[in-house]
């Protein structure tokens, strides 16, 4: 009988230590390579089908005050693209997606069942408030005669005009190209 407790009391012991040590190796920032998203689209199902609430008040990662893109998966990736996705069932082509300090520029392609494009799709700014991913409004970004593409290019005079509308946006969320 006590070998039994002895052996159930390690079990225990192992598998919430097991535990502790998972969840602080995930809170920890990965500090490998990310992935370009540019290059390797990856697709976002639904996490609820269209008749039931989004849930969207997901807490931002640990990593928050840093630069990251959240990995396939995750809770704040989930609720970023079901922040985007509303109340419609469709699953998105990620082309490229940032996140730092509450702040989130993404490109994706809405797709179908099938995986087809249902939509031009495009970038869009997201904000952390009141525990929840807001879609944030662009064409409250000034238009630039100079810069017809604006937001679909995300050139280093559309980058200042957003972080001028929107205050508190980090420029090191936008692609690459635009800085």
């Amino acid at each position: 009988m006590r070998f039994i407790v002895f052996i159930t009391t390690i079990a225990a012991v192992v598998i919430i230590a097991g535990c502790s040590l998972a969840k602080s190796t995930a809170s920890k920032p990965n500090n490998a390579a990310q992935p370009n998203n540019s290059q390797v689209a990856q697709t976002e199902q639904p996490s609820s089908s269209p008749n039931q609430p989004v849930q969207t008040d997901v807490l931002p990662s640990p990593a928050q005050d840093e630069v990251h893109t959240p990995e396939m998966g995750s809770s704040e990736r989930q609720a970023i693209m079901d922040a985007l996705r509303g109340n419609e069932d469709i699953r998105f082509q990620v082309h490229h997606l940032k996140v730092h300090n509450g702040w989130c520029w993404v490109d994706t392609t809405p797709l179908d069942k099938s995986g087809h494009a249902t939509a031009e799709g495009g970038p869009n700014l997201l904000h952390f408030e009141n525990g929840k991913w807001k879609v944030m409004d662009l064409s409250k970004v000034p238009e630039d005669p100079n810069d017809p593409l604006g937001a679909e290019d995300a050139s280093p005079a559309y980058v200042r005009n957003v972080m001028k509308t929107f205050p508190g946006v980090p420029k090191d969320i936008f692609p690459k190209s635009s800085s």
